[in-house]
């Protein structure tokens, strides 16, 4: 039996996808400067005229692909925060999602800190990728605040504080070599101490 055949948007939609695809696996592997409109068509095995119907020119094919990004980061980041969970084994689903995101180098990530480098020399994709950015911390301050709520506890700093400084952590970590730690130990288990010790002293039970 023959498949359906697609229509017309289902095609345009799935010509789109692949030219975003392309975009972001090569702006993570190469940085912007390297991801011309070229090499995103070839890599999505498309004409450089099929490019440019959907997206007229870099500019545009950069807001695109930022917006693919941070929604992916978002919505994997917001999963996390499990509201059925209990509130301790909710923040720590939440902060080994962070972990998880931070370790693999996740494509999006280092897509993103590529747009960031860049937006610090074009002021409009600057603005964008802070929005962005804020977003991401948007879902770890809403997080903690109802689960510190729930808790009974409050924080020592703002829970702004709190999330700006657990979004930094993931980004830098897209930009951390490779190896291994040097003593051989597990560098996924000294991050995930590095995040715990670094929250605990912002958080203390209420009286």
């Amino acid at each position: 039996m023959n498949a359906p055949r697609r229509t017309q948007e289902e095609r345009r939609e799935a010509t789109r996808d692949a030219l975003l695809s392309a975009a972001v696996a090569l702006i993570a592997e190469r940085g912007i400067e390297a991801a011309t409109l070229a090499d995103v068509a070839e890599r999505a095995g498309l004409t450089k005229g099929a490019l440019v119907h959907h997206f007229e020119n870099k500019e545009t094919l950069l807001d695109a692909a930022l917006d693919r990004v941070g929604a992916h980061l978002t919505q994997t980041l917001t999963a996390a925060w499990d509201p059925t969970a209990a509130p301790y084994p909710r923040i720590r689903k939440a902060l080994a999602a962070l972990v998880d995101v931070g370790e693999t180098r996740d494509r999006e990530l280092r897509a993103l800190v590529a747009l960031a480098t860049h937006g610090g020399y074009d002021p409009r994709l600057g603005a964008l990728v802070r929005a962005r950015v804020e977003a991401l911390e948007r879902v770890f301050c809403d997080g903690f605040s109802l689960t510190l709520a729930e808790l009974n506890a409050q924080p020592r700093v703002p829970v702004e504080t709190l999330a700006r400084a657990l979004v930094a952590s993931v980004l830098g970590a897209a930009l951390r070599p490779g190896e291994a730690p040097a003593d051989g130990r597990d560098a996924r288990r000294l991050w995930e101490s590095a995040i715990v010790a670094m929250i605990d002293p912002f958080v203390v039970e209420a009286p």
